[in-house]
Order: C-alpha cells, then sequence, then structure tokens
C-alpha cells in the first residue's frame, strides 16, 4: 500500500460517493482518515446500509476508526451502529482487501485521504432477501440479492472490495461485465 506525504495531498484526486471528481479549493478541509468496513454475504446477498448521510447511496456497514480505537473496536463498533446487530452473527473475517483513495465527504464536507480496510465476512443468522430493518442511526438496512447489484450504484469506494473479495461475481459497473 503506498503511503501519502502531505505534500501529495494538493494533486491527490477526490472522488465523491456518486463517483465523480470533486475538486478542493485552497480552504479546502484536506486530512488523513482511516477506515474499515464489512463485505456481509450470505447465500446470494450482501448487506448495505441506505444512510440518510450519504443521500440514499447504499455503503457496506463500517466507517471510520476513531483516536484510541482499534481497527477490530471500530470494525464491532460501527457493525453495530449500522445494523443493529452483535458481530457474533459474523464467520470470518475471510479475505481482506485495502486500498487508500481520496474521498469528498459531503455529509461533513471535508476532503479525506481515506485509508480504507474491508473484510469479507459469512452471515451465519437465519435471514431472507426481503429482510430489512432500521437501524440504531434511523438508516435502512437490508440484504441486496447479489443478481440485483450493479456497484455503480453503491458508494464508489466500495467497488473495488466488491472486485477483490467476491471477483467470481463479476460484478458490472455502468452495465458492462467484468
Amino acid at each position: 500500500m503506498t503511503s501519502f506525504q502531505p505534500h501529495d495531498l494538493s494533486s491527490f484526486p477526490f472522488y465523491n460517493r456518486h463517483g465523480h471528481r470533486v475538486i478542493p479549493s485552497k480552504n479546502s478541509v484536506i486530512k488523513p482518515r482511516r477506515g474499515i468496513f464489512a463485505l456481509a454475504q450470505t447465500g446470494q446477498a450482501v448487506l448495505l446500509v441506505w444512510a440518510v448521510r450519504a443521500n440514499g447511496v447504499p455503503e457496506l456497514p463500517g466507517g471510520g476508526i476513531e483516536e484510541g480505537e482499534t481497527p477490530d473496536q471500530a470494525m464491532e463498533r460501527e457493525w453495530r451502529e449500522e445494523t443493529g446487530l452483535d458481530m457474533s452473527v459474523l464467520h470470518g473475517p475471510l479475505g481482506e482487501y485495502k486500498h487508500v483513495r481520496g474521498f469528498f465527504a459531503d455529509d461533513v464536507n471535508e476532503f479525506w485521504i481515506y485509508d480504507q480496510t474491508f473484510l469479507l465476512f459469512d452471515f451465519t443468522a437465519s435471514m431472507t432477501t426481503s429482510d430489512k430493518w432500521l437501524n440504531p442511526e434511523g438508516d435502512p438496512v437490508g440484504w441486496e440479492p447479489l443478481s440485483r447489484i450493479n456497484i455503480s450504484r453503491i458508494n464508489t469506494a466500495h467497488w473495488p472490495a466488491f472486485r477483490n473479495l467476491m471477483p467470481e461475481l463479476g460484478l458490472s459497473v455502468n452495465g458492462e461485465e467484468d
């Protein structure tokens, strides 16, 4: 993984959740951020969150690692906040994917050099793909059948996790098969 130094920030490309490039102004806040996310699968479905702060763009459960937290502590906290479930329903991790990217967090108007870790888990609890519920933050959470996923509708920062952790799916972007 590449390590970015402060002088890299001015030329680093930043993208929003939709994959659109956003160029920071000279007064923009640009800071490093670490995050951890769960790609939870069961059968032929994955768990997604439609967070209000994300303007309805489906995302994988997860988020920022707070100061003083370990990645494991952050994953457990984020999973509980974003799904309302205990991590005991997960088996794994079965795989890991990491990347660093420029991200424009429109909900807080900040630009992040976002060091993200994605963990692949099997969900062990009983469920059906029609199961939907509200998480503790009031956001819809539910199972999306893999047959209905076009990753171009999912947070663009999460596309590579699907492609690297579940390459057998050949998921498409903008209607094109991999």
